[in-house]
């Protein structure tokens, strides 16, 4: 069976865009994508119809023009014949969709140290959901979860094993009630970050 689409190089310039394109970028997006592109290069391939009529990466082709990259010779994925409109159409949408989705445990746990999400439109303020959902119906957070607690940070620990204890440790250290990590089985999560830490032992000793 012969290929649909195969890759050639093309420079930028001879590409061209699709008049009725239902992809936009906004100007603060374009100069992100700018910054990528110098950083990294092309990554994802542009897909063209026969003719050279752009079917997925218009953005990026513009923006290698706008840095004047146009006589660059790239490799693009061209269809081997000219499509029909319906094939054309089908064709765009899929490739400017994205049909799985983000595990966003993954994504916190080994990608958020290195990786800003939120510039690419990542939103992980439903991954406390998502953490809830993840325990055992008895583990399930009586209060909500302190996000990134001994996920990827290092920790010390301070153990109270009564309440007055527990007490002056708050106060020595301007602590509010905090949130519990997982439930009342395990006892309380206090989280404070180091330089809270310092700033209320200055004030103690001065």
């Amino acid at each position: 069976m012969t290929e649909l689409f195969v890759t050639e190089k093309r420079r930028v310039q001879d590409l061209v865009p699709y008049e009725k394109n239902p992809r936009k970028i906004t100007a603060a997006k374009q100069r992100e994508l700018e910054t990528k592109i110098g950083q990294f290069g092309l990554i994802g391939l542009p897909v063209v119809d026969a003719d050279g009529t752009l079917m997925a990466g218009h953005q990026r082709c513009k923006v290698m023009l706008a840095m004047g990259k146009g006589h660059e010779l790239i490799d693009v994925r061209v269809a081997t014949r000219k499509l029909t409109e319906a094939e054309f159409k089908e064709i765009s949408v899929i490739e400017n969709s994205t049909f799985g989705e983000w595990d966003k445990l993954l994504l916190q746990s080994d990608f958020s140290e290195y990786v800003d999400l939120g510039s690419y439109g990542i939103d992980m303020t439903d991954l406390e959901q998502q953490l809830k959902e993840a325990l055992p119906d008895e583990e399930k957070p009586e209060m909500p979860i302190v996000a990134k607690f001994s996920e990827k940070y290092t920790a010390f620990i301070i153990v109270c094993t009564n309440e007055i204890d527990e007490n002056n440790v708050a106060e020595l250290l301007a602590v509010d009630t905090m949130q519990c990590y997982k439930s009342s089985l395990v006892g309380k999560t206090h989280v404070l970050t180091a330089k809270h830490l310092q700033d209320q032992w200055k004030a103690a000793k001065s």
